[in-house]
């Protein structure tokens, strides 16, 4: 259902012609959200995506000889007026779009035999891995354990929103989402191609610490190994963000720290309308400030129309801070043709499930909605 539009573009120093395509993609998702806090102020009814993020997409691809191509994509986000607060503050272009165009992934990739190598702002690896292998098909929804409620991971991220693509760090507290690895930007990322079934994957961001300011940035090494054969489908991922010895003057970093954070995800295909799947996660820090392990369980269950997606996830603290976290989510689609669907989401979250509740360290979300992708 993708829309192309080719092109055909003359080579001048050959005279031949090379293909050139440019794809446009997208999803859009609305529901009603309702959302219980214990912690009554943050307690909402909201029309927004609540099964995925909308997004539009542009791809361009130009074939060249030798078995190259040389491509660009970019995606925008759109947290629009849907959900925004209705107050005089919620009026300005960055409140109600943040980051404006283009403010998702983007690159450009050169691809061959070798494989591929993406320049830019890709998605992380570790992204893939957390909501595509080890978690059945909630994204980043509700109902994910990689949602903006909801991290299986502590320390430092790139998924803060508002903030994707900047490196933060997070506050150890008993209502301490997580963080997540979405993207980052100044990144290199390289992935093979597959062999039997197996692929390697790096991605590296450049450290820079020169007492600049905003010239400050986190450096980030990323790898991972995927193997996809029949019913089974295993990634092993890992990622490592470091500071310098000059903090960014952003996200609340620590001169001199590091966070790592490690993720096995495998999914299973018991029978054509069965997928099991799980995730074992840790995270670590040089300080030990933040010290950890994650585990996460899931089920797809496809019937006719229907999909039913359950999921487990929790959170064992190991820092000295002692605060672990707990997630139910449920879903089902409907789905009305191939690329659009009717869902309903739910997910029960509890943010310091072995200490005494503290105001919002518990929520229910329910979300009921439409979704189409093109």
């Amino acid at each position: 259902m993708k829309k192309t539009l080719v092109a055909l573009a003359a080579l001048a120093a050959t005279g031949a012609f090379a293909q050139s395509s440019v794809t446009i993609d997208g999803y859009f998702d609305r529901g009603y959200t309702v959302t219980n806090n214990t912690d009554n102020a943050k307690d909402s009814k909201l029309i927004g995506s609540s099964a995925g993020t909308t997004t539009l997409g542009v791809k361009v691809r130009e074939t060249l000889t030798g078995g190259l191509s040389i491509g660009a994509s970019f995606n925008t986000d759109f947290a629009d007026a849907s959900g925004a607060n209705q107050d005089s503050t919620a009026t300005t272009a960055s409140s109600i779009q943040t980051g404006g165009f283009a403010n998702s992934q983007s690159f450009l990739d050169v691809t061959g035999g070798f494989g591929v190598v993406r320049l830019g702002i890709p998605n992380n690896f570790t992204l893939t891995n957390v909501t595509g292998v080890a978690s059945p098909a909630f994204s980043t929804g509700v109902g994910s354990a990689y949602s903006s409620a909801f991290s299986i991971a502590n320390g430092i991220g790139t998924g803060t929103v508002g903030s994707v693509g900047i490196a933060t760090q997070i506050a150890n507290g008993a209502t301490a989402a997580g963080v997540r690895a979405i993207r980052i930007a100044n990144t290199v990322q390289y992935s093979s191609p597959s062999f039997s079934g197996l692929t390697v994957h790096v991605g590296y961001s450049a450290k820079n610490s020169n007492g600049g300011g905003t010239a400050d940035t986190v450096g980030v090494t990323e790898g991972a190994v995927r193997y996809t054969a029949g019913p089974v489908d295993v990634m092993l991922s890992s990622i490592k963000y470091s500071v310098g010895s000059v903090s960014p003057t952003n996200g609340s970093l620590a001169a001199n720290s590091d966070n790592t954070q490690n993720m096995l995800g495998a999914a299973y295909t018991v029978m054509p309308g069965l997928k099991l799947h799980a995730g074992m996660g840790t995270f670590s820090s040089n300080t030990n400030t933040f010290k950890g392990s994650s585990q996460q369980f899931g089920v797809t269950y496809t019937t006719g129309a229907f999909d039913v997606m359950a999921q487990m996830a929790s959170v064992d603290d190991k820092s000295s801070s002692d605060i672990d976290r707990k997630m139910t989510g449920l879903g089902v689609n409907y789905n009305l043709s191939k690329t659009a669907r009717a869902y309903v989401r739910y997910d029960s979250i509890n943010l310091s499930s072995n200490v005494a509740a503290s105001t919002g360290s518990k929520l229910n979300r329910y979300a009921i909605g439409v979704s189409k992708s093109f």
